[in-house]
This record gives structure tokens, sequence and C-alpha cells, in this order.
């Protein structure tokens, strides 16, 4: 038989040094790239993944297989990449029609500075549970507040951080979200039942969360007249640049009309666009030219006042492109990650003798924060820990639910803590703080996963399979 016509050998498993080599590669090549030299992260992305794809190649990978795997890891990220494009829109047309203005002035009137944290916290929060969005409150509310915020003196990275944190604490618990349905199908769980089980857990990280945002309201409230003189410079410049109206709010409900009619995520944002611009040319007079511009480019202040004009100046579907891109050259890098099954091998290694429920649970718990940190998105990092860990928890005798909580706790919320995962990018692009400034302050991103492992150590919170529920789901995993 001719050499040629011998089939192809499997590609084999990665070696332990290959295995560090890639993260050494990863994380050497991403520090030296933004602590050195400076630069974005892009390109330094597209160097890791073509040394990562030569580790794969000498695997016995071939490029068309690397490439199978880059185009699906690029698909699966296209809905984020949708919607944040219908966002950049919102946000720009909800300026030039005046909704956020009017967000903005009523709220610099109505809020006293000494509670505005709680407020938004509280407010974030409820939004974030009823739209099942995260994205979507934050770039609608979330860049009102930034705005209050920066009228009031109060700390712009302080404010990020609690609205953040509420929009991730609500998506993680909304019926309505893709996050929980994720979880929820990755660890085979009824829906309402893993939502019932996270809430019940994460009440005493949100209780702390909201004590903590209250002490940083007493501490960080402006106490000076020149914080007040700030105040009334922006309310006076809004009122006298834009059309001001209690009404120009109503939009906001369309968050709640959207649950109500079961709109989908993609064409309900473009609505609120569409609203946004409609309220433009409506109630602000502007003309159509000048409106279509604005959802490509951003709306531009030009009001006389450098803190107005810096508050107003904001996004468009141009704006996102930075973002978007980075989102591809990420997504590149996870499918050449994903093919080499190299963070599957490493997490087996690590875990292999990890026995104990509550060892079990805290593993799960930072192996989900460490896979966001290298697979660099929350749903790859999910479904990540959930595929290999499953089975380890129900021969363990531990529910299933458990492992979806750790999901929700881990992969879901500290996402937004990492400045290269998809998530840390989409947050300094609708926010525009960096997501280092931020972090210490997203108390909802970081103190849930420190409570599932205080809780697990303590072996409570643990629910446990009877004899008659493990062996079925033995038998239902074995029959699939």
């Amino acid at each position: 038989m001719d050499k040629r016509d011998k089939p192809k050998a499997p590609p084999r498993k990665p070696y332990i040094w290959e295995i560090i080599l890639a993260m050494v590669i990863l994380i050497g090549v991403l520090v030296y790239s933004v602590a050195v030299l400076g630069i974005d992260v892009h390109i330094p992305f597209i160097v890791v993944a073509a040394l990562t794809a030569l580790t794969a190649i000498r695997m016995g990978y071939t490029w068309q297989e690397l490439e199978n795997s880059i185009l699906k890891s690029i698909a699966s990220v296209m809905q984020a990449v949708l919607i944040l494009i219908m966002v950049g829109m919102v946000i720009g047309s909800w300026i030039q029609g005046g909704i956020v203005p009017s967000l903005v002035y009523y709220g610099l009137q109505m809020i006293h500075p000494q509670v505005f944290l709680v407020a938004i916290f509280l407010v974030g929060s409820l939004c974030s549970i009823a739209t099942g969005s995260s994205w979507t409150m934050i770039g609608t509310l979330g860049v009102a507040a930034i705005g209050i915020s920066e009228g009031m003196g109060i700390p712009l990275p302080l404010t990020a951080g609690i609205v953040i944190g509420a929009g991730y604490f609500g998506d993680k618990l909304s019926p309505l979200s893709d996050t929980p349905n994720l979880h929820c199908a990755i660890a085979r769980v009824n829906l309402f039942e893993h939502c019932k089980n996270v809430f019940k857990y994460t009440i005493p990280s949100f209780l702390l969360a909201l004590l903590m945002c209250f002490i940083c309201s007493r501490i960080y409230a402006p106490r000076s007249t020149g914080g007040m003189s700030s105040i009334a410079e922006i309310t006076e410049t809004l009122h006298d640049s834009f059309v001001i109206h209690p009404l120009l709010i109503l939009p906001v409900l369309m968050v709640f009309l959207m649950i109500a009619l079961k709109i989908p995520a993609i064409p309900g944002i473009l609505l609120m666009a569409v609203v946004g611009s409609l309220c433009a040319m409506i109630v602000q007079g502007a003309n159509l030219h000048d409106t279509l511009t604005v959802l490509l480019y951003g709306y531009s202040g030009d009001t006389g006042s450098e803190i107005v004009d810096s508050l107003v100046t904001r996004r468009g579907m141009d704006s996102m492109m930075y973002i978007t891109s980075l989102i591809l050259c990420v997504s590149a890098y996870g499918g050449v990650i994903d093919v080499t099954r190299i963070l599957h091998v490493l997490v087996e290694k690590l875990l292999g003798r990890v026995n104990s429920p509550s060892g079990i649970m805290i593993s799960t718990a930072l192996c989900g924060f460490i896979l966001n940190i290298i697979a660099v998105d929350n749903y790859v990092s999910a479904v990540m820990t959930g595929n290999m860990l499953r089975e380890k928890f129900i021969r363990r005798g531990l529910s299933p639910l458990n492992l979806s909580r750790c999901l929700a706790e881990s992969c879901a919320i500290t996402s937004p803590l990492i400045p290269w995962n998809t998530c840390g990018i989409t947050m300094l692009g609708m926010l525009g703080i960096p997501v280092l400034k931020y972090a210490p302050f997203a108390f909802l991103l970081y103190i849930p996963p420190i409570m599932v492992i205080v809780i697990s150590l303590l072996k409570k919170g643990i629910i446990y399979l009877t004899p008659e529920e493990q062996a079925e789901l033995l038998k239902n995993d074995s029959a699939a």
C-alpha cells in the first residue's frame, strides 16, 4: 500500500509541557503587550492564536480543522456582536432623542447624592431581572447613571462598578436571560428550580453589596457647593440644549414591553433605537440625515459646556467596531484553544483527585473563574466547566443544581472583571471605564463566588441526590 493512502492518524492529546507552554504564551504576550508596549490587545491575541495553532499542528491537527473551529467560535459570539452594535445605536439615538438627557436631568434633580448609589444599585438589579439582559440595562440606564454621577462629582469607576454588578446580578437570575438557560442546559436541570436555588443563596451576597453601596454613598457623596454648582450647570445646559420632558423617560419602560410581547433581544433593541430616532426627529427637531448619521457615528455634543459635551458625546454603531474587532480576535484564539482540548486536559489534571462535596463545589467555582481568564468568554468557560464536571457531581451524589449554581456564581458574573474577556471588553465599550478601575467597586461580581467558597466550607447549601436519583441520572447519561 502506498504511504499516501494510509489513513491520517487522529490528533493526540496535548502533553503537559505543551499546556504549560500555551498558558505561558498567552499570559506572557498579553502582559508584555499591555504593560510594556502599551498597545491594544487585538494584535497580541492574533499572535497568541498563531503560536497556539503551531502547537496544534504539531499535535496532528490540520489547518482545515483549526479553521473550522475558529469559524465555529466566531459564529458563537455573533449574537453578542449584533447586540453590541444595536446597543451602540440605542445609546446614540437615545441621547439625540433627549431620552438620556431627560433621565440625567430629572435624576440630578430628584436623587440626593447620599442615596444615589443605593438607588441605582436597586433599580439596576430590578431592571436587569425584569429584562433578562445585563447589557441592555448597562447600555441605557448605566449610561444615564454615569452622567448623573459625573454631575454629582461621584467617581465614575465607583458608579460603573455598581451598575455593572447590578446588571449581571439580574442577568444570572432572570429566566428571560440566556445565561441561566445555558447553565440549565449544561447541568440538565429545571430552569425555575435553578433560579430559585441561585436566588436563595445569593441573598447574603446581595445584602452585603447593598451595605457596601450605602457606605460608599456616605464616603463619596459631595459635600461642597462646587459639586452642587456643577449639577446646576449640567441641568441648565441640558434644559437649554434639549427638549426635556417627563414623557421622554417612558421609552425606558420599553424593556418591560419587550418582555410582555416576548420580543427577541436583537429586534427588541433595534426597536429601542427606532424609538430614540423618532424622538430625535419629532421632539428634538432633528432631520432624517442627522438622525441616521447619529445611528452610525453617535451623537457629538456642542452645548458650550465641557462637562455636558463629554456626557452627551457617546457611541453609535461605528464606535462599537473597536470592540467588535477585539471580540473576533479573542474568539479566533478561543477556537484554536477549544479544538486542541488544552483546557480540558488541564482541568482534568488539576481536579482529578478532588472528591469531597465542598472541594468539588470550590473547585468548580475556581475553575469557572480561571477559565474566564484563559478562555476569554463566559459562555466558553461555562460550557467547558459544566461538561467536564457534571459527571463528577453525579458520581459523588451531588445534585446538578449545585453545578448550575457554581456556573452562575463564577462563570457568569466574574467575566466583566477580566480586561480581555469579551464581557470586560464590552463594559469598557459601553461605559468607557477601564475594567481595572471599576472592578474594586463591582461588589456583586466578586462577593458571590467568595460566598460559594465560604458556604461550601461550612458544608451548607449543598444539595444531595438520593440513591434512586443518582442511579437514574447515571442511567440517562449512559443512554445518551
